[in-house]
């Protein structure tokens, strides 16, 4: 099977050399590694593109709330202006909207930069509303521009979501960078934004002295929106603090303060616009709180975010890393490799060369030198067997040579003796012969004595077996009358069983009978019983109708037991009939019985009639057993002294024959040696020949010294 596996494989590399060989592994077991190399390669490379354009993500977020910073910070200085704030208010909102312009200009730098092309469209429309504003601020109401700069602050919003989204940084792979991404792009500009809300309705309620219930409904929205934000964002600063306790230690002290900052306002938010029906606070006061609170959550966003940034940054270092790790080892690795197979190639095709140098010396009849394999590989074993294999054929050439020359020698030695052979052999041959002739006479004479004495002995034999025959044939007969007596003697046994059990089942089918009377008269008595309950039942039903409506319940059960009665009077005479049916059954049996007894008592007698004439027949038989067996026994002793006869006759017979085939054999053999010798004579001569062509040939081998 592994055979059958394998040939598709063997056939191919049988007909290449071993360069070609080596070449050809090489590359069937690189291409799987390299490709493997590759798509590890190409992955990692991923995850650093992908780290590398959140990174960029993130440079265009952290330009983005500058500007969600001084949008806001215009909203509030147009909300003042245009609620009659003066000079000052106007000169506040220029400075507000170049703030804003120098930030929109940063965030116009940074999409260029970043070639996210998305968040590039996105950008370009929202710039383009933000001139708008600009132009349209100073003529709007201040209801009017304040929901504006709202619409646009969420847009900005929702422009830091989708610069995540694109960049892939909303998607972050790690668990606690996704946590800091999910803080600096969502839960740390929402409560920004709330808070600025909060802070400019707030401070526009304290300046008027009233509160419009819609107003105070949108506060108290924003203020829960901020507790849920700021429940999310203590949650992912403890998960950070789980996950990275190192990147925690870097945002947890203004994440605490930010929280803390934030829970402030908001209770001052409370008291100030919920639990102050009047509005007393100073409007200046909260505006500066809301606008402490933002400021302070607007330093824990940087540090959110360079702290992003630095993990980003070790994840891409890490990578890399890893990556020059691998592409280091692996061509460390591969230049192992391929030095190891250099070297291997040289060693296989150095070994390859020696020992078809040293095959094509052995084949022109040099074998004076080893072969000089230093490897222990399986080369190196062949070099040694090939070692072994000169050492042998040296020393069986040397022997050849030598045996040679005495070849030579004795085979004219052996020509000499084979003719002196040949000629006693031709004495020996004539002798035989006349012995041969005379045992083949004596040979015909002992066989005619031995035929007759067989046929004698066959006749006696015949006898004895039929005196043996008829005397088995006696005792045969003895045996089965015996048998007969024997199976006569348990028949009656069983026979008076059988009239015994008869006997027994009589008794029994009697006591059934007396026991069938005593149910007749059961049966008969309950025949009463049912009779004298329907007589109840009739004199019950008569006095629960004179008893009138108090005795009709009871006429009911009267009734009732009646019915009982007649069923139980009818199953009672359905009863007496089958025992009736019953007892007459059994009388039928009993008689059966009887008759069943007579004739078992008739067939005992016969039977103890057969017996006696059986045993009769068995004594008979025996005494004409034992006559029989004398008749075979003698017999048998005739024949037996025949048989002793005849088999010395035959040992007679067989001898003279065994000697008369020896002379015949051995005058046979006699020619055939002599034959045999002539035939050596010729081969001595031609041995002679051969020895002296064998010393030309081994002359021409170059062996080692001894």
């Amino acid at each position: 099977m592994l055979a059958k596996l394998l040939y598709p494989f063997t056939f191919v590399l049988s007909r290449l050399k071993y360069a070609q060989k080596f070449v050809l592994i090489s590359v069937l077991f690189a291409a799987p590694l390299a490709l493997l190399f590759s798509l590890w390669i190409t992955g990692t490379q991923a995850k650093i593109r992908t780290a590398e354009e959140e990174k960029v993500g993130l440079v265009q977020i952290e330009a983005s709330l500058p500007f969600i910073l001084s949008l806001q910070q215009h909203r509030g200085q147009a909300n003042a202006f245009l609620n009659g704030g003066g000079a000052d208010s106007e000169s506040k909102l220029s400075e507000a909207t170049a703030q804003t312009n120098e930030n929109a200009a940063a965030i116009d730098l940074a999409v260029r930069k970043s070639g996210l092309s998305g968040s590039a469209d996105a950008w370009q429309a929202l710039a383009g509303e933000w001139k708008t504003l600009e132009q349209e601020t100073t003529s709007l109401s201040a209801e009017e521009s304040f929901a504006r700069h709202s619409e646009l602050i969420g847009r900005a919003l929702d422009f830091v979501v989708e610069s995540a989204d694109e960049s892939g940084l909303s998607l972050d792979t790690e668990i606690d960078s996704f946590y800091l991404m999910d803080m600096v792009v969502k839960r740390i500009p929402a409560l920004i934004e709330e808070t600025a809300e909060i802070r400019g309705t707030g401070n526009g309620m304290l300046t008027r002295r009233q509160a419009e219930a819609q107003t105070l409904t949108q506060v108290a929205v924003k203020k829960t929106q901020a507790e849920s934000e700021l429940r999310e964002l203590n949650k992912a600063l403890q998960r950070i603090t789980e996950l990275n306790p190192e990147a925690a230690a870097l945002i947890s002290a203004s994440g605490q303060e930010t929280s803390t900052s934030i829970e402030q306002f908001l209770s001052a938010v409370q008291q100030q616009l919920f639990d102050d029906k009047n509005l007393t606070s100073d409007p200046a006061a909260f505006f500066s709180a809301g606008t402490s609170t933002i400021d302070v959550s607007n330093t824990f966003f940087k540090q959110a975010s360079e702290t992003l940034e630095l993990l980003l940054d070790q994840r891409i270092d890490r990578l890399e890393a890893q990556r020059n790790l691998v592409v280091a080892v692996i061509v460390a690795a591969l230049l192992l490799v391929l030095l190891f197979y250099m070297a291997f190639y040289r060693s296989v095709n150095a070994a390859v060369q020696q020992l078809n140098e040293r095959a094509t010396a052995m084949a022109n009849g040099d074998l004076s030198r080893d072969i000089q394999i230093e490897t222990r590989d399986e080369l190196g074993q062949v070099g040694q067997s090939f070692n072994r294999m000169i050492v042998a054929l040296n020393k069986t050439l040397r022997s050849s040579q030598e045996a040679s020359e005495h070849s030579a020698a004795a085979s004219e030695q052996l020509s000499e003796v084979s003719r002196e052979s040949s000629l006693a052999m031709r004495q020996v041959a004539d002798a035989v012969q006349s012995v041969a002739d005379g045992s083949e006479s004596q040979r015909r004479m002992t066989e005619d004595t031995a035929l007759a004495m067989n046929e004698m002995a066959v006749g006696i034999s015949r006898i004895a077996e039929s005196s043996a025959s008829a005397a088995e044939s006696a005792a045969e007969t003895t045996q089965k009358a015996e048998a007969g007596d024997q199976e006569l003697t348990a028949a009656v046994r069983q026979m008076r069983s059988i009239r015994d059990s008869v006997s027994q089942s009589a008794g029994s089918v009697s006591r059934l009978d007396a026991h069938s009377q005593q149910i007749d008269e059961i049966v008969s008595s309950i025949k009463a019983i049912a009779r004298q309950t329907q007589l109840l039942s009739l004199n019950a039903n008569i006095e629960a109708a004179r008893a009138g409506e108090h005795g009709r319940g009871f006429a009911v059960v009267a009734s009732e037991v009646g019915k009982l009665a007649e069923q139980t009077q009818t199953s009672v005479e359905t009863i007496s009939l089958r025992i009736g049916d019953i007892r007459g059954l059994i009388g039928e049996t009993v008689q059966l019985m009887s008759r069943t007894d007579s004739e078992t008592a008739e067939g005992l007698a016969f039977i103890d009639r057969a017996s006696g004439a059986i045993g009769q027949i068995g004594h008979s038989a025996r005494a004409v057993s034992d006559q029989i067996q004398e008749i075979s026994a003698a017999s048998q002793e005739i024949s037996a002294g025949v048989e002793e006869v005849t088999a010395s006759i035959s040992e007679v017979a067989r001898v003279a024959q065994h000697s008369s085939e020896e002379s015949q054999t051995m005058a046979a053999s006699t020619q055939q040696q002599l034959a045999a010798l002539e035939e050596i004579g010729s081969a001595a001569g031609e041995l002679s020949d051969m020895a002296i062509g064998l010393q030309k040939d081994l002359g021409l081998f170059k062996l080692s010294a001894m």
